[in-house]
């Protein structure tokens, strides 16, 4: 199967050096780091350059791109740093800036570099206009801040809306949640954590921006006609972005016609404030699509929320303060809602949900609708003691509205280990007060049908009961008839934009490398025009852009990212990226840094040997190094993990430390070949190495392809995989020591015969009281081990080993050996307890080391083994492993590691582990592969 490519670009000049911008490939990008000024005739004569009217008009407080000379053949201008007031002439043309108003014209596209702040705190402050029709995009690390008493004057229309998105989407590429932050306004109006509005500096949560004071009419602006997509990058489980965050924003304030769509948190949040929303759409944003907190006293009306499968929380999470005392209370007017609440959970763990008041909120709702589907969470709920208090006091009001739900309440209940006494029955609540249902909603998308008694059940005369609303008596967002959303929407009315097919021409090498010439003939692919290398250590955040004239060449030994837990940078690789490395070369991501390699399923990065691409040559096993990933996490070599510095095998690089949640970055679409070289015999490259790697890390649909030593090993940390594929791998495919208690899910391992080792080599410390103690748990394997037959090293090819104290929990794991009567034509043992420390066997009997759900088809099943004395034949291996539930040792049929779509072996006999950890995806078989799917299909290389 032939490798593809896409294309993710990332916009850095010298300028921006420290930035990193993600982006992918359009149908109209050129990419372009030369200079647009004009040589002189002679030095008697210069020529003195032209000025364009972008450069006149822009030149004074942005820059045009060095690297991306054109989106949507619009020259591409960058916002960096803090916008502030100008004391020269007016530069106003389409846009431009004339003192502190400032003017992004829709003449070009505008990129946005990291923070960009407009005016001071209270100071230097600014008005940023955005004419309608603009186009702003954002990569990983940036975000627009409006600071107090600055405004923003973003007033698109539904023909020309304002669109704020990823780079990767402003180029064509498939959009995904967190590619760049979000929106941010910070008001003057109250918010109940602070006691003193008079003096209040409340810290916005990603980078401590300030907000909050004592004036409920404060106006940060006008939004209208708006769409926010792609945004909410994380920084770690407290600080993300949200697609819009309202802190203290004030009612002066004017927002309308805004799209939330695939945000990475929240679709908007609301810090306290007075600020109202109308015609709000929020699609498929991860956690809360509408979350309020801190006093929240504004209104929003004509809302429309729809949840993803599998990729959502709630739809409203309501909230006002910990404590009862707090003023002033969180009390916002809602009307004519809309909720589709989605099915399953989300990454995070999290139920998709409708509705849930909390922490004390009041709230005066109208007319809203939530709609649940079969595997939908509750539709409506009400928790904790100040709550509970706020309703029986009658502030907490829902009228005319209609929940239609599998599940559609859940009720606040005593907890003595949560500190709540109070109790409250939802349901009664709901339906005793005036028209509220529950019941079919009768709708056909989100429009109610004619029949629906939607149309006909909302509460008449809004506007006197709050004067921030409209009248709408029906119940939702939608009257049947007006679909409020056409135009200016995307993603609801089939207008996604395709995904793009080829990669773009590049004309020179980005930022951080170093161009090397291209003699003709010297690679395989004759289109390769470019090659660009990276060496030594890279301590300002760098991207590697895609494009299908260009490879990168990774020499000249250790390419270090970033300082041990010091000039921390990330490295960034577009999809589609092809990268080949030298000898003795390798990729190291330091602790504290990252690696952003984020391919798709049509357009992988791949990273092989420098053999593999030139002409004439081949890629074999141990050409190059590998990646190495250097965490926080815990390993229990470090008896201290406050003082962690374990050394890696292969350079010496430190690793380790206290944090399991470190994140590390994402590894997403990557093959990795030919790595793996040996430097003696116990420091030898792994095609990745997980070193003390924590679970904020990201990997998944990865393979390692003929290793020189292992595919991929991991030294403690707890970060978890998916989809990954092990072919030909010289020793163990899956090595783990050092107390990795991570989690992975779909693992299909292959081996060459007369050239492998063992499909899992399971290890934890020699020491018995080394914590942690490694415990991963694991499930849908497939391993075909290779033949009974010596590798370089004498190993022989097996199936899994467990050893040295190591627990596991082992669930849908299949292993199907080689038959035949000779070494030559069989395998080894498929599945082997090695006893010679004795906490192996303690877990064994205890019950933290177990398979079920599983099935060992092998001519030499079975094996316990142990050179210790005390342990000799403590564990019959073929009786453990069958007395556990739903384990079998049979015969399956497989082709390519699928089983037929007839079996009844494998198909429906599984332990569907999504019920005990939301990691996982619901199964019902065994192996890595439901017999219909090929998950490698598009990405792997397959020989």
């Amino acid at each position: 199967m032939e490798l593809k490519n896409i294309f993710k670009l990332n916009a850095v000049s010298a300028a921006l050096s420290a930035t990193l911008l993600l982006a992918g490939c359009g149908g109209d990008i050129n990419i372009d780091t030369g200079s647009d000024t004009e040589t002189p005739t002679t030095p008697d004569t210069p020529t003195t350059p032209d000025v364009s009217d972008q450069e006149a008009a822009y030149g004074g407080f942005a820059e045009k791109s060095a690297t991306i000379a054109a989106i949507d053949g619009k020259e591409v201008w960058v916002l960096s740093g803090t916008l502030a007031p100008s004391t020269g002439a007016s530069t106003v043309n389409v846009g431009g800036q004339d003192g502190d108003k400032i003017i992004l014209g829709n003449d070009v596209v505008w990129m946005l570099d990291s923070a960009v702040i407009a005016g001071g705190d209270k100071a230097d402050s600014v008005e940023l206009s955005v004419m309608a029709g603009t186009k702003i995009v954002g990569g990983s690390e940036s975000y627009l801040v409006i600071s107090r008493d600055s405004k923003i004057m973003a007033e698109g229309t539904a023909e020309a809306p304002i669109v704020f998105t990823s780079l990767e989407s402003a180029l064509g590429q498939e959009g995904q949640a967190g590619q760049w932050g979000g929106l941010v306004l910070l008001g003057n109006a109250p918010v109940n954590s602070c006691p003193d509005l008079t003096s209040c500096d409340a810290a916005f949560e990603v980078g401590s921006h300030s907000y909050g004071g004592d004036d409920t009419e404060d106006n940060s602006g006008v939004i209208q006609y708006v769409r926010v997509e792609f945004g909410g990058f994380k920084i770690n489980d407290t600080q993300e972005m949200n697609g819009i965050s309202f802190a203290a924003v004030g009612a002066g304030t004017t927002v309308d016609h805004i799209q939330i769509h695939k945000n990475n948190d929240d679709g908007v949040e609301f810090w306290g404030g007075n600020v109202s929303l109308s015609h709000v759409v929020l699609t498929e944003n991860f956690d809360d699509s509408l979350d309020w907190t801190n006093g929240w006293q504004g209104s929003a009306q004509h809302v429309y929320i729809r949840q993803e499968d599998n990729g959502s929380n709630r739809g409203i999470e309501a909230d006002s303060n910990s404590s009862a005392e707090a003023e002033p209370q969180s009390r916002p007017a809602l009307a004519n809602f809309t909720i589709q609440v989605a099915n399953g959970t989300n990454s995070g763990g999290d139920d998709a949900e409708g509705i849930l008041f909390r922490k004390g909120t009041a709230v005066d709702a109208y007319n809203m609708l939530v709609k649940g589907d079969v595997d939908s969470g509750e539709c409506l709920e009400v928790n904790d003691d100040n709550t509970v208090t706020t309703a029986e006091a009658g502030n907490l009001n829902m009228q005319h509205s209609l929940i239609d739900c599998v599940e559609p309440f859940k009720d606040a209940k005593p907890d003595a280990d949560e500190g709540r006494e109070l109790a409250l029955d939802v349901e009664q609540w709901f339906l005793e007060q005036d028209g509220n249902l529950a019941g079919a909603s009768d709708l056909s998308g989100y429009m109610p049908n004619s029949s629906s008694v939607a149309l006909t059940g909302g509460a008449a005369d809004l506007a006197n009961m709050d004067d921030r609303l409209v009248d709408a008596q029906y119940i939702g967002a939608f009257d049947g008839t007006t679909d409020w959303t056409t135009g200016w929407t995307t993603a609801i009315h089939e207008d996604a934009a395709p995904a793009p097919t080829e990669l773009p021409v590049l004309t020179s090498c980005p930022v951080g490398t170093t161009s090397e010439e291209v003699v003709a003939g010297l690679y395989k692919d004759a289109s390769v025009t470019l090659v660009c290398s990276i060496q030594g250590n890279i301590t300002s955040n760098t991207t590697l852009l895609a494009g299908q004239n260009v490879m990168y060449k990774v020499d000249g030994g250790a390419v270090v990212v970033g300082g041990d837990n010091t000039d921390s940078a990330t490295l960034a690789i577009q999809a589609g990226t092809q990268i080949f490395a030298t000898d003795n070369s390798y990729i190291a991501i330091s602790r504290g840094s990252k690696i952003m390699a984020q391919g798709s399923a049509e357009h992988p990065i791949v990273m092989t040997s420098q053999q593999d691409v030139i002409a004439g040559a081949e890629g074999e096993r141990g050409q190059w190094g590998g990646l190495v990933l250097l965490g926080n996490g815990e390993t229990n070599t470090c008896p201290d993990k406050n003082a962690c510095d374990a050394s890696f095998e292969v350079g010496d690089f430190p690793y380790g430390g206290n944090d399991n949640t470190d994140n590390s970055g994402q590894i997403s679409y990557v093959v990795v070949k030919y790595a793996g070289f040996k430097v003696n015999d116990t420091q030898e490259m792994n095609g990745i190495s997980f070193a003390a790697v924590g679970s904020g890390t990201q990997v998944d649909h990865i393979q390692v392809h003929a290793n020189g030593d292992d595919g991929v090993e991991f030294w403690g940390g707890a970060v978890n995989l998916k989809y990954v594929y092990l072919t030909d791998n010289f020793d163990d495919s899956l090595d783990w020591t050092n107390g990795w208690q991570g989690k992975a899910q779909y693992v299909y391992i292959t081996h060459e015969d007369g050239q492998a080792n063992r499909g899992f080599e399971g290890d934890s410390h020699k020491g018995a009281d080394d914590t942690p103690v490694s415990n991963p748990t694991i499930s849908n394997v497939t391993i075909l081990p290779g033949t009974d037959i010596e590798n370089a090293s004498g190993d022989k090819g097996e199936g899994i080993i467990l050893r040295v104290a190591t627990a596991a929990s082992i669930h849908n794991l299949l292993i199907q050996g080689r038959k035949g009567s000779t070494s030559d034509t069989e395998s080894g043992e498929c599945l082997e307890l090695d006893g010679t420390y004795a906490g192996l066997v303690d877990n064994v009997n205890d019950g933290s080391l177990m398979i079920s759900h599983s099935v060992i088809d092998c001519n030499e099943p079975f094996k316990y083994s142990s050179d210790n004395a005390a342990t000799t034949d403590a564990v019959d291996t073929e009786a453990w492993f069958l007395a556990q539930t739903g384990n079998s040792a049979q015969a399956v049929t497989l082709t390519d590691g699928m089983p037929a779509g007839t079996d009844t072996v494998l198909l429906g006999t599984g332990l569907d582990m999504s019920t005990e950890d939301s990691f996982f995806e619901s199964t019902d078989y065994i192996g890595a592969f439901d017999g219909q799917t090929d998950w490698r299909e598009g990405w792997a290389f397959i020989k």
